[in-house]
C-alpha cells in the first residue's frame, strides 16, 4: 500500500511540476544557486499538495494540483521578474505591479491572508533593490514566500 501511495505522489508530482521546470520564465534573472533554492521551494509546494491529496482519485486531486502548480509557477516567475528589475532604471509601477501579483499568488497558493511581516519583507526587498544588492534582494523575496 505504501508503494502505491508513493507511486501516486511521484506520478502526480512529475505531471504537475515538470511543466514548471520546462517554462523559461522562472529563472532567467537568477544565478544557479538562487534558481536551485527557488526550485526546491516550488518542488516542496507541489509535493505537499500531492502528498496531502494522494488518497483522492485523479479527477478530484488534479484540480487542486493544477491550481497549486499554477500558483507556484507564477510565484517563481514573479521572483525572477523582480530580481530582473535590479540594476535597471526604477520603474516603480512595474516593480509594484509584479510584487502585487506575487503577493496575490502567494495568497492563492496558501489560502491564507498575508502575514503582517510581509510588508517588512517587501520593504527590505525594495531597500536591497535600491542598493543593487541582488543576493540580499533575493533572500528577502525567499523570506516572503517561505512564510
Amino acid at each position: 500500500m505504501q508503494s502505491t501511495s508513493s507511486d501516486i505522489v511521484r506520478t502526480r508530482l512529475r505531471r504537475w511540476f515538470a511543466p514548471i521546470l520546462d517554462a523559461p520564465d522562472w529563472r532567467s534573472n537568477l544565478v544557479d544557486a538562487q534558481a536551485e533554492q527557488l526550485l526546491n521551494w516550488g518542488l516542496a509546494q507541489v509535493e505537499q499538495t500531492a502528498v496531502r491529496n494522494q488518497h483522492l482519485p485523479d479527477e478530484e486531486a488534479n484540480p487542486l494540483l493544477q491550481k497549486n502548480s499554477a500558483a507556484v509557477h507564477l510565484i517563481m516567475a514573479g521572483v525572477n521578474d523582480l530580481i530582473g528589475t535590479i540594476g535597471k532604471p526604477p520603474e516603480f509601477d512595474l516593480v509594484d505591479d509584479v510584487m502585487t501579483r506575487l503577493l496575490k499568488n502567494l495568497r492563492w497558493l496558501t489560502n491564507q491572508p498575508l502575514r503582517p511581516d510581509n510588508l517588512r519583507c517587501v520593504s527590505q526587498f525594495n531597500q536591497a533593490r535600491d542598493a543593487k544588492d541582488r543576493d540580499a534582494a533575493f533572500q528577502h523575496l525567499l523570506n516572503l514566500i517561505f512564510g
